[in-house]
């Protein structure tokens, strides 16, 4: 896998579809297949010879409430991240009852409160982690005392946690280390703090104002990076969920881009690559990607759930980007597609692989509850027939050896 991000010559095109969403839905219905019984994301790949998707954390293993504490900020606390978030010198409550996580924060400018719910009928379906049902920021007003909380988070770095999840993925595949799934404030805001209906109408009202509150938050996402960046991982994942329709192309180039070319710039520096995860509608997108200088584009969906096959978005990638994905997940589906037309999908799908260079073929965003893992198998059948990858000219990219 790091071979293939390096564009080097490798043996075959990996193979690593992210199996947490089935496993957690399989074990809520009571239909996980025995042999998969007990075992986390590391030991699900070894029963299907795959390699394993261990993209920021395993999210298999049960969790302690109090991590979902600072959820409604965008704040997951994970024991395989390399850091924890804590709120100091602020007065918080938080409760967990049932399906629902309840924190109130209290600053000098109001009190903050949010809440959040993960449903057993989630559950089944496979999802990990609470949705936010309240939302931090309701209105304007709310600016002022969700700055003051982000000022009084510390960002503790944890990298023997880290270390631990890498040693548990081991040579399986590769433990990206988790940075922020905000890409810079203003997309932490969007994606976080605020319902999507709300923030259209605050971004373009209170562009202003909405800025202020971007800037405050920023050494809370600095640290985050300089954390990310200073354990041992090889890969830092960095912002996610792009689509054209919500982070438009204006929007992503002026909020986005100067993010991701930061945390590149630093990846590179530091000897490390950057992934980003860019699942959603990218086609409109794909132009302002590369200048980003990010290393892999992860979580790469494709048609028929998206407008654009891979060879297009590879294509629109650029030379330097390695694709992560390109499989949808429909495509597991028996109701969604037939054998013969899977096959057939299959087909197009290695005509057009070229040398078959910078690819990681997933499935995006997840292998879904109901897949037919006999199909898992047959595109591993595929890839071991598209043979070896001999990249057509090996090309310095003057990032990480």
């Amino acid at each position: 896998m790091l071979a293939a991000i390096r564009g080097e010559p490798t043996a075959r095109i990996p193979w690593a579809p992210r199996m947490d969403l089935w496993c957690i839905a399989n074990r809520a219905r009571g239909t996980l297949p025995r042999q998969f019984q007990g075992l986390d994301t590391a030991g699900i790949a070894d029963v299907l010879g795959v390699a394993c998707h261990a993209i920021r954390a395993d999210f298999t293993i049960p969790r302690d409430p109090w991590d979902f504490a600072l959820r409604g900020l965008g704040i997951e606390n994970h024991p395989d991240a390399p850091y924890r978030v804590e709120l100091r010198g602020l007065r918080m409550e938080f409760s967990h009852e049932g399906d629902t996580y309840r924190t109130r924060i209290w600053t000098s400018a109001g009190v903050v409160s949010f809440s959040l719910v993960h449903t057993a009928a989630m559950k089944r379906d496979g999802i990990s982690i609470p949705f936010v049902e309240e939302f931090a920021i309701r209105s304007a007003a709310d600016f002022g005392a969700v700055a003051e909380i982000f000022e009084h988070l510390e960002v503790i770095p944890t990298p023997e946690a880290y270390a631990a999840f890498g040693r548990r993925i081991g040579a399986r595949g590769i433990a990206v280390a988790n940075g922020g799934v905000g890409a810079s404030p203003m997309h932490g805001i969007f994606h976080d703090l605020v319902s999507q209906e709300e923030f259209f109408y605050l971004y373009a009202d209170e562009r202003e104002a909405l800025s202020r509150l971007a800037q405050r938050m920023e050494p809370f996402i600095g640290r985050i990076l300089e954390l990310a960046l200073g354990c041992q991982a090889e890969v830092v994942y960095w912002g996610a969920n792009y689509d054209q329709n919500l982070t438009w192309p204006a929007f992503f180039a002026a909020e986005i881009t100067p993010w991701l070319q930061r945390a590149s710039d630093r990846a590179h520096a530091a000897g490390k690559f950057l992934l980003t995860h860019t699942d959603g509608e990218n086609q409109k997108l794909l132009p302002l990607y590369p200048s980003c200088r990010f290393d892999v584009a992860e979580s790469v969906c494709t048609q028929p759930m998206t407008s654009s096959t891979l060879q297009e978005v590879r294509q629109g990638m650029g030379p330097r980007i390695t694709v992560w994905g390109g499989i949808p997940s429909v495509a597991l589906l028996q109701d969604q597609m037939t054998d013969r037309v899977f096959e057939k999908y299959l087909d197009e799908v290695f005509a057009n692989l070229g040398t078959g260079e910078r690819l990681i073929l997933g499935v995006s965003d997840n292998v879904p509850p109901d897949a037919d893992l006999k199909r898992l198998d047959r595109i591993k059948e595929r890839i071991e027939a598209f043979g070896p990858v001999r990249p057509a000219a090996a090309e310095s990219s003057g990032r990480p050896a």
